[in-house]
């Protein structure tokens, strides 16, 4: 099977028979004795990749043949033949026609079939170049769009954890990708006596996790002023999600309520990993567990009742902090994030959150993180 297809035009029988015998054992020939039949083997052969034809025939001159041939092969290697010099008709089909090179009669088969060959040569460096620069353009699309992503996303999240009376508490995040599905955010009432968290983790990465994470966002953002409690949020929210974007994302959250005076709160969970309670240097977990958002109608949602002394650490956390693969692919599983846990938690809690983090970067091994990671801490302080 020949790679390339070369079409042979030329009114003169002796010559179109050379010019077959010279590509035939190398290409597939198409030979044609005027113009009009040639435009119409184009018709027929798209994927022509040489086209050889002689300036002087009757119907039409091959200058003109090979313009008729620009739209439907534009990428082909064109070539005249003639039996005389004419500097205007060379500049013509130069100019004109995109000819490759222009040949004088007689000529010689083997420089004929190198001239054929360093067209062809430079005609697949032309195509591959072309398709480098569309890439580049791709890329440099693609890239603007991550960065609008990014900037709704750093919009989306909280640039700063709220300061709060007797707390301390540091976010530390960090995408798998350009931009995440990972989500979090805080509400502080007006007096500062309660705190309200939400922390969430959008099925799937990239782009469209963060695009569907800020629709949820400001679904969630409209219900901090509301009365109903964290269960009843969950669950007001799933049938928002499932009503009003049927996708096939769905989002696991974890949403509680912190009476801050008296360290006593209220969390619901919709598929987020447990919370850590850290006392003592004890690390227990707050096992309240539901079903994510947007996958099923009219699901119910539990509250678990949970309280924080003074020295005691909450953490929350999406499962990217307990997915990482290292190099021989094990696992950063839940038991290296608590060995983790308890060589830093008398860290102070912005310097504990990145210390968390750090160990689960060296685990990787400096490959890329499979999961969005998201560390959350709330330190009691009195």
């Amino acid at each position: 099977m020949f790679e390339d297809t070369i079409l042979v035009v030329d009114d003169e029988t002796p010559n179109l028979q050379k010019l077959q015998r010279t590509f035939v054992h190398r290409y597939r020939v198409l030979a044609a004795s005027n113009g009009h039949d040639a435009l119409r083997l184009v018709e027929k052969n798209e994927g022509i990749s040489v086209i050889i034809a002689d300036q002087r025939m009757p119907d039409m001159t091959g200058v003109d043949f090979l313009r008729r041939t620009l739209s439907s092969l534009p990428d082909a290697v064109r070539i005249i033949l003639t039996g005389y010099t004419d500097v205007d008709v060379l500049m013509e089909a130069i100019n004109s026609c995109k000819v490759f090179r222009y040949v004088v009669k007689p000529w010689d088969p083997p420089d004929l079939l190198m001239t054929v060959e360093r067209g062809l040569e430079g005609q697949r460096l032309a195509i591959e170049n072309a398709r480098i620069r569309k890439e580049l353009i791709r890329r440099e699309r693609l890239a603007r769009e991550l960065e609008i992503a990014r900037d709704i996303q750093r919009y989306i999240l909280p640039p700063s954890c709220p300061v709060l009376k007797g707390y301390q508490m540091a976010v530390e995040y960090t995408p798998a990708r350009e931009v995440g599905g990972d989500l979090y955010d805080f509400h502080v009432d007006p007096d500062g006596s309660r705190l309200q968290i939400v922390i969430g983790d959008v099925s799937g990465k990239s782009i469209p996790a963060a695009l569907y994470g800020a629709v949820f966002s400001g679904q969630m953002g409209t219900l901090f002023g509301s009365p109903m409690r964290p269960e009843e949020k969950l669950a007001f929210l799933n049938r928002t999600l499932l009503s009003r974007y049927p996708v096939q994302n769905y989002i696991a959250v974890a949403y509680l309520h912190l009476n801050l005076s008296e360290g006593t709160g209220s969390l619901a969970n919709g598929g987020m990993p447990y919370p850590y309670v850290i006392r003592d240097g004890e690390v227990s977990q707050l096992k309240a567990s539901g079903v994510p958002l947007g996958l099923m109608g009219e699901t119910e949602y539990d509250s678990h009742a949970f309280g924080l002394r003074k020295g005691d650490t909450l953490l929350l956390l999406s499962d990217g902090a307990t997915d990482a693969v290292d190099p021989e692919q094990r696992i950063y599983d839940p038991e290296r994030f608590v060995d983790s846990v308890h060589r830093h938690y008398l860290e102070e809690t912005s310097k504990f959150v990145k210390s968390l983090h750090a160990d689960i970067v060296k685990f990787a091994g400096g490959a890329e993180l499979s999961d969005d990671v998201t560390l959350m801490a709330l330190r009691r302080l009195n």
